[in-house]
């Protein structure tokens, strides 16, 4: 069995035990950006994986585990557009390849709060500093989000300001197969639950990786992602799905309805 992964670090506390032998005989993990791990669980290539929240809305065949997700209740400090003039002057944005939730997300927040309606284009995130020389603003995320540059940019965090317009934490990812069988949905809520134990650990060897202090590290991981899918939660992605099908993001026929969980 082949079991996709986000190559972040949000998501090293529900994979850590598992790249740690926590995987039964055979199973493999895949690591790939969240728009592509949608479209390899869609063709059957992956039997589960972290995925965009967007795309199990816009799936209804994806079944969800319950109780795991990965989310924060403010800033989420790794979903950010870059900004070189002030956000109502906002009017091409180069939006990562990457994202599905923060992407569709931004258009929400930037249509609502502001009533902007940039032009969107695609950019790799690898080129996004070349991309916001010929934009007004460049929306990034994960590691890539976290590491850009700050220094004389308008910083929109996607998490922030998702927690002002609806007042509910902002739900990016849940963990989604086609068919969840019980003794997947075990491991994966059991590798959860020893990433939560053992975050200072998990938090000093990412902090080395991406050349971070620990202490930032560990905050981002122990205090600002959340991983546990609850009430709010739910009731976020449900507003995240009413918003997306009023701007036209979801269609209403063929997306999932609001009881996340019923398949």
């Amino acid at each position: 069995m082949r079991l996709g992964c986000l190559p972040y670090l949000n998501v090293r506390p529900l994979v850590h035990y598992l790249e740690q032998g926590g995987l039964p005989r055979g199973w493999e993990l895949v690591y790939a950006p969240p728009s592509q791990l949608a479209r390899m669980l869609l063709l059957e290539e992956i039997a589960a994986a972290p995925v965009s929240s967007y795309a199990v809305l816009a799936n209804p065949q994806l079944s969800v585990c319950p109780g795991i997700c990965i989310s924060s209740d403010g800033p989420v400090k790794s979903v950010l557009m870059f900004s070189k003039v002030p956000i109502p002057e906002v009017r091409v944005v180069a939006l990562d390849t990457s994202s599905l939730s923060g992407a569709n997300m931004l258009k929400i927040i930037l249509a609502e709060m502001y009533d902007v309606h940039p032009d969107f284009r695609l950019t790799a995130p690898e080129k996004a500093s070349e991309a916001l020389q010929l934009s007004d603003a460049v929306f990034l995320i994960g590691d890539t989000a976290m590491l850009h540059p700050k220094d004389g940019l308008i910083v929109l965090d996607v998490g922030e300001e998702w927690k002002r317009l609806a007042g509910l934490p902002a739900v990016f990812a849940l963990w989604a197969g086609v068919g969840l069988s019980p003794q997947l949905v075990g491991i994966l809520l059991h590798s959860r639950d020893e990433g939560m134990r053992n975050i200072e650990s998990i938090a000093r060897e990412e902090a080395i990786r991406l050349e971070l202090p620990y202490e930032v590290s560990y905050d981002y991981l122990a205090h600002t992602i959340r991983y546990n899918l609850g009430e709010s939660e739910m009731l976020s992605l449900n507003v995240f799905r009413e918003k997306c099908i009023a701007h036209g993001l979801l269609d209403e026929r063929t997306c999932r309805n609001t009881e996340i969980l019923a398949r």
